[in-house]
Protein backbone atom coordinates (compact mmCIF):
# COMPACT_ATOMS: atom_id res chain seq x y z
CA UNK A 1 0.00 0.00 0.00
CA UNK A 2 1.39 3.39 -0.65
CA UNK A 3 1.65 5.98 1.54
CA UNK A 4 -1.14 8.32 -0.55
CA UNK A 5 -3.23 4.85 0.36
CA UNK A 6 -2.96 4.27 4.12
CA UNK A 7 -5.70 4.99 6.23
CA UNK A 8 -6.01 8.55 7.89
CA UNK A 9 -6.43 7.95 11.44
CA UNK A 10 -8.74 10.45 13.29
CA UNK A 11 -7.09 13.54 15.00
CA UNK A 12 -8.25 14.52 18.53
CA UNK A 13 -9.36 18.32 18.39
CA UNK A 14 -6.16 19.99 19.99
CA UNK A 15 -6.80 21.02 23.76
CA UNK A 16 -9.01 18.17 24.30
CA UNK A 17 -7.53 14.70 26.24
CA UNK A 18 -9.20 11.31 26.99
CA UNK A 19 -11.26 11.27 29.75
CA UNK A 20 -9.63 10.44 33.06
CA UNK A 21 -10.63 7.09 34.61
CA UNK A 22 -12.52 9.28 37.82
CA UNK A 23 -15.27 9.60 35.16
CA UNK A 24 -17.15 6.99 36.00
CA UNK A 25 -16.52 7.29 40.17
CA UNK A 26 -17.42 11.05 39.45
CA UNK A 27 -21.19 9.90 37.88
CA UNK A 28 -21.21 7.10 39.86
CA UNK A 29 -21.01 8.52 43.19
CA UNK A 30 -23.91 10.82 43.74
CA UNK A 31 -26.49 7.95 42.71
CA UNK A 32 -24.74 5.66 44.86
CA UNK A 33 -25.45 8.83 47.45
CA UNK A 34 -29.16 9.07 46.87
CA UNK A 35 -30.31 5.84 46.45
CA UNK A 36 -29.91 4.56 49.92
CA UNK A 37 -31.86 7.20 51.39
CA UNK A 38 -34.67 6.72 49.03
CA UNK A 39 -34.42 3.29 50.32
CA UNK A 40 -34.66 4.24 53.77
CA UNK A 41 -37.67 6.34 53.16
CA UNK A 42 -39.62 3.49 51.28
CA UNK A 43 -38.63 1.24 54.21
CA UNK A 44 -40.76 3.86 56.52
CA UNK A 45 -43.34 4.17 54.33
CA UNK A 46 -43.38 0.46 53.64
CA UNK A 47 -43.96 -0.79 57.49
CA UNK A 48 -47.30 -0.43 58.66
CA UNK A 49 -47.49 0.08 62.45
CA UNK A 50 -43.79 1.04 62.89
CA UNK A 51 -43.30 4.79 63.52
CA UNK A 52 -39.99 6.68 61.89
CA UNK A 53 -40.44 9.28 64.71
CA UNK A 54 -39.83 6.62 67.19
CA UNK A 55 -37.64 4.40 65.70
CA UNK A 56 -34.00 4.43 64.03
CA UNK A 57 -33.04 3.79 60.47
CA UNK A 58 -31.39 0.48 61.51
CA UNK A 59 -34.09 -1.17 63.33
CA UNK A 60 -35.81 -1.44 59.96
CA UNK A 61 -33.64 -4.26 59.48
CA UNK A 62 -36.12 -6.13 61.26
CA UNK A 63 -39.05 -4.91 59.22
CA UNK A 64 -41.14 -7.31 57.64
CA UNK A 65 -40.89 -6.95 53.64
CA UNK A 66 -38.31 -4.10 53.50
CA UNK A 67 -35.49 -4.70 55.77
CA UNK A 68 -32.90 -5.67 53.29
CA UNK A 69 -33.42 -2.38 52.50
CA UNK A 70 -31.08 -0.72 55.45
CA UNK A 71 -27.78 -3.22 55.00
CA UNK A 72 -27.71 -3.00 50.99
CA UNK A 73 -28.13 1.20 51.62
CA UNK A 74 -25.59 1.52 54.07
CA UNK A 75 -23.51 -0.83 52.07
CA UNK A 76 -24.10 1.28 48.93
CA UNK A 77 -23.38 4.20 50.85
CA UNK A 78 -20.16 2.93 52.38
CA UNK A 79 -18.85 2.34 48.65
CA UNK A 80 -19.88 5.87 47.53
CA UNK A 81 -17.88 7.46 50.33
CA UNK A 82 -15.32 5.54 49.53
CA UNK A 83 -16.01 6.71 46.01
CA UNK A 84 -15.94 10.33 47.18
CA UNK A 85 -12.35 9.82 49.01
CA UNK A 86 -10.94 8.31 46.38
CA UNK A 87 -12.01 11.31 43.88
CA UNK A 88 -11.18 14.08 46.99
CA UNK A 89 -7.77 12.83 47.83
CA UNK A 90 -6.33 13.60 44.32
CA UNK A 91 -8.02 17.06 44.54
CA UNK A 92 -7.66 18.19 48.03
CA UNK A 93 -4.60 20.73 48.62
CA UNK A 94 -3.85 19.91 52.53
CA UNK A 95 -7.02 18.62 54.71
CA UNK A 96 -5.25 15.57 55.01
CA UNK A 97 -6.85 15.18 58.82
CA UNK A 98 -10.22 15.92 56.91
CA UNK A 99 -10.04 13.28 54.34
CA UNK A 100 -8.51 10.57 57.00
CA UNK A 101 -12.02 11.22 58.99
CA UNK A 102 -13.89 10.75 55.70
CA UNK A 103 -12.39 7.43 55.47
CA UNK A 104 -13.20 7.05 58.60
CA UNK A 105 -16.98 7.24 58.03
CA UNK A 106 -17.08 5.47 54.99
CA UNK A 107 -15.63 2.55 56.68
CA UNK A 108 -17.77 2.68 60.20
CA UNK A 109 -20.67 2.67 57.55
CA UNK A 110 -20.10 -0.30 55.91
CA UNK A 111 -19.15 -2.07 59.24
CA UNK A 112 -22.74 -0.72 60.11
CA UNK A 113 -23.77 -3.06 57.25
CA UNK A 114 -22.40 -5.87 58.46
CA UNK A 115 -23.42 -5.55 61.59
CA UNK A 116 -27.31 -5.19 62.11
CA UNK A 117 -28.59 -3.89 65.33
CA UNK A 118 -30.72 -5.27 67.94
CA UNK A 119 -34.45 -5.18 67.63
CA UNK A 120 -35.92 -1.93 68.95
CA UNK A 121 -37.55 -1.81 72.31
CA UNK A 122 -34.93 -4.18 74.02
CA UNK A 123 -33.75 -1.50 76.44
CA UNK A 124 -33.58 -3.96 79.37
CA UNK A 125 -31.93 -6.38 77.70
CA UNK A 126 -27.71 -6.53 77.27
CA UNK A 127 -26.90 -5.89 73.11
CA UNK A 128 -25.88 -8.54 71.36
CA UNK A 129 -22.18 -8.95 69.74
CA UNK A 130 -23.12 -7.93 66.52
CA UNK A 131 -25.42 -5.04 67.87
CA UNK A 132 -22.75 -3.73 69.88
CA UNK A 133 -20.72 -3.87 66.81
CA UNK A 134 -23.23 -1.93 64.87
CA UNK A 135 -23.93 0.41 67.57
CA UNK A 136 -20.27 1.31 68.04
CA UNK A 137 -19.57 1.64 63.98
CA UNK A 138 -22.93 4.15 64.14
CA UNK A 139 -21.39 5.89 66.92
CA UNK A 140 -18.14 6.48 65.15
CA UNK A 141 -19.58 7.45 61.60
CA UNK A 142 -22.23 9.90 63.04
CA UNK A 143 -19.24 11.26 65.22
CA UNK A 144 -16.65 12.08 62.52
CA UNK A 145 -18.75 13.17 59.49
CA UNK A 146 -19.22 16.44 61.13
CA UNK A 147 -15.64 17.35 62.16
CA UNK A 148 -14.58 16.14 58.49
CA UNK A 149 -17.31 18.60 56.76
CA UNK A 150 -15.90 21.14 58.73
CA UNK A 151 -12.57 20.85 58.33
CA UNK A 152 -12.46 20.09 54.43
CA UNK A 153 -15.05 22.42 53.83
CA UNK A 154 -12.23 24.63 55.39
CA UNK A 155 -9.80 23.88 53.12
CA UNK A 156 -11.91 23.55 49.78
CA UNK A 157 -13.41 27.29 50.52
CA UNK A 158 -10.15 28.17 49.49
CA UNK A 159 -10.04 26.43 46.19
CA UNK A 160 -11.12 29.01 43.46
CA UNK A 161 -12.26 25.14 41.62
CA UNK A 162 -15.03 25.07 44.37
CA UNK A 163 -16.52 28.22 44.25
CA UNK A 164 -19.74 27.34 42.54
CA UNK A 165 -21.03 25.42 45.59
CA UNK A 166 -18.94 27.53 48.14
CA UNK A 167 -22.44 28.50 49.78
CA UNK A 168 -23.58 25.15 49.75
CA UNK A 169 -20.77 23.88 51.61
CA UNK A 170 -20.72 26.05 54.31
CA UNK A 171 -25.12 25.72 54.70
CA UNK A 172 -25.14 21.86 54.68
CA UNK A 173 -21.55 21.60 56.98
CA UNK A 174 -23.30 23.87 59.85
CA UNK A 175 -26.55 21.52 59.50
CA UNK A 176 -24.64 18.38 60.32
CA UNK A 177 -22.96 20.00 63.23
CA UNK A 178 -26.64 20.97 64.42
CA UNK A 179 -27.71 17.51 63.37
CA UNK A 180 -25.23 15.54 65.05
CA UNK A 181 -25.35 18.06 68.63
CA UNK A 182 -28.92 17.41 68.23
CA UNK A 183 -29.01 13.40 67.53
CA UNK A 184 -26.40 13.82 70.59
CA UNK A 185 -28.81 15.19 73.21
CA UNK A 186 -31.54 12.38 72.29
CA UNK A 187 -29.01 9.52 71.43
CA UNK A 188 -27.31 9.49 74.82
CA UNK A 189 -30.56 9.49 77.12
CA UNK A 190 -32.14 7.18 74.91
CA UNK A 191 -28.79 4.51 75.39
CA UNK A 192 -28.37 5.33 79.05
CA UNK A 193 -31.91 5.56 80.41
CA UNK A 194 -33.91 4.29 77.63
CA UNK A 195 -36.29 6.52 75.21
CA UNK A 196 -37.29 9.30 77.86
CA UNK A 197 -37.54 12.25 76.02
CA UNK A 198 -41.39 12.43 74.52
CA UNK A 199 -43.60 14.19 72.20
CA UNK A 200 -47.09 14.30 72.08
CA UNK A 201 -47.74 10.95 71.81
CA UNK A 202 -44.34 9.41 70.65
CA UNK A 203 -42.25 7.33 73.32
CA UNK A 204 -39.15 8.77 71.78
CA UNK A 205 -38.34 11.16 69.01
CA UNK A 206 -35.17 9.44 68.46
CA UNK A 207 -36.15 7.79 65.31
CA UNK A 208 -36.47 11.54 63.82
CA UNK A 209 -33.35 13.69 65.44
CA UNK A 210 -31.59 10.51 63.47
CA UNK A 211 -33.01 11.31 59.95
CA UNK A 212 -32.63 15.13 60.41
CA UNK A 213 -28.73 14.16 61.13
CA UNK A 214 -28.35 11.89 58.09
CA UNK A 215 -30.27 14.13 55.85
CA UNK A 216 -27.79 16.88 57.10
CA UNK A 217 -25.41 14.60 56.38
CA UNK A 218 -26.57 13.18 53.08
CA UNK A 219 -26.59 17.04 51.80
CA UNK A 220 -23.29 17.58 52.58
CA UNK A 221 -22.21 14.83 50.72
CA UNK A 222 -24.04 15.15 47.91
CA UNK A 223 -22.48 18.95 47.61
CA UNK A 224 -19.03 17.41 47.69
CA UNK A 225 -20.04 14.93 45.74
CA UNK A 226 -21.06 18.00 42.68
CA UNK A 227 -17.93 19.76 43.36
CA UNK A 228 -15.95 17.17 42.83
CA UNK A 229 -18.02 15.84 39.80
CA UNK A 230 -17.23 19.45 38.25
CA UNK A 231 -14.06 19.48 38.81
CA UNK A 232 -13.12 16.28 37.12
CA UNK A 233 -15.23 17.50 34.04
CA UNK A 234 -13.22 20.90 34.13
CA UNK A 235 -10.19 17.85 33.50
CA UNK A 236 -11.17 16.97 30.49
CA UNK A 237 -9.90 19.85 28.74
CA UNK A 238 -6.16 20.67 29.11
CA UNK A 239 -5.26 24.59 27.71
CA UNK A 240 -2.00 24.05 26.10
Amino acid sequence: MSRAESPIRPVRPVGVRRAPRHDVVADAVPVGLVLPFVGFAVADLGTRGWSPVERMVSHYVHAPGVGWLVPVGLLTLGVASAGLLRLAVARTEGGRTGLWLLGVWAVAVLVGAAFPTDPYGQWDRPPSPAGTVHGLAGLTAFAVLPVAAVLLTRVWRRDPRWRSVHRMLTVSTVLCVLGFLGFAVIGVDVMTDGPALTFGRYESVAGLAERVLLWSYALWLCTAATGLHRIVRQERVVVR
